[in-house]
């Protein structure tokens, strides 16, 4: 599971790591829309959805604060992206019992 916090590291790659995170399998649909935290005149659509790349889960909402504000990133998820060429896998496989309990930690 991502979290995030506010890092004066940079991070060279965001925007890639931002869209490999975008491009990933969609593991739990939300519908609605959520109020930015930083910036309670935005709204983020589908928030609280999930997506996954088959290790790493993360919220929708994530993805919109990685772009627009100075967060950091896991340097393990950094590897781990970086590692992959920034190329999420498509064989995710939602059945996997673990799919559940990674969903129950963010609801």
């Amino acid at each position: 599971m991502l979290q995030n916090s506010h890092t004066s590291r940079r991070v060279e790659d965001r925007n890639l790591v931002a869209e490999y995170m975008k491009t990933a399998t969609p593991v739990f649909d939300v519908p609605g829309d959520v109020t930015d935290l930083l910036d309670t005149a935005e709204s983020i659509r589908s928030g609280p959805s999930l997506v996954s790349d088959g290790e790493w889960i993360w919220r929708v909402d994530s993805i919109h604060y990685l772009e627009n504000y100075a967060l950091d990133i896991p340097v393990e998820f950094l590897d781990h992206v970086r590692g992959r060429n920034y190329q999420p896998s498509g064989d995710v496989d939602v059945s996997d019992p673990k799919f559940d309990a990674a969903i129950a930690a963010y609801f």
